[in-house]
């Protein structure tokens, strides 16, 4: 009784976390850590925004395949920390305390350059032609919920945001259906 009174008054002063109603609690990960498009760093990123991309696989007439995604990425030295697949799993490919390799030449509306250093990546697979699917929209706001939570992020934002005139994607996205689920509990 006494170590359940200590444990609630820790939760309560906030010194641990009940995991249980964590919005990171609901999210399920599939850790698959690539070896390239990433570098570790020898002191903590501040985390101020997450960056929405899209990619397909152009390798082969599948344009939803991971695996092609993944081999085309490794030809251009980059990933994003995270991507989500047409059935809305989510697969993290870098740590977190990693920098991705995921903005490039890219600006945040408070003008730094250093996006990179600054930012969570999270692709979509999806097609210029193709809207995200249900079950990525649902995953997506888990996930950037559940960022949110561990990390001070000032912005969510498209890759086109951070790129206009260079970069188009997130592709066909709905922001508002997006803005939507993550204000649902």
């Amino acid at each position: 009784m006494f170590l359940i009174a200590i444990i609630n008054l820790l939760i309560l002063t906030g010194q641990i976390h009940n995991t249980a109603s964590s919005p990171c609690s609901e999210v399920k990960i599939v850790n698959h850590i690539l070896k390239w498009g990433q570098e570790t760093t020898n002191r903590p990123r501040k985390i101020e925004a997450i960056i929405i991309h899209s990619s397909y696989n152009a390798l082969t007439p599948d344009s939803f395949s991971l695996d092609g995604v993944l081999r085309e990425y490794k030809a251009a030295g980059v990933t994003p920390h995270y991507i989500i697949d047409r059935q809305g799993v989510i697969y993290r490919l870098a740590p977190d305390e990693n920098i991705a390799y995921q903005a490039g030449k890219s600006r945040l509306p408070d003008g730094h350059t250093d996006v990179n250093a600054r930012s969570i990546g999270i692709e979509i697979i999806n097609t210029t032609h193709d809207s995200p699917t249900e079950a990525q929209y649902v995953s997506l706001a888990k996930l950037v919920k559940c960022l949110k939570s561990e990390y001070p992020v000032k912005y969510v934002l498209g890759h086109s945001d951070i790129a206009p005139g260079r970069k188009t994607d997130p592709w066909n996205f709905d922001w508002k259906k997006f803005d939507g689920l993550l204000k649902q509990n």
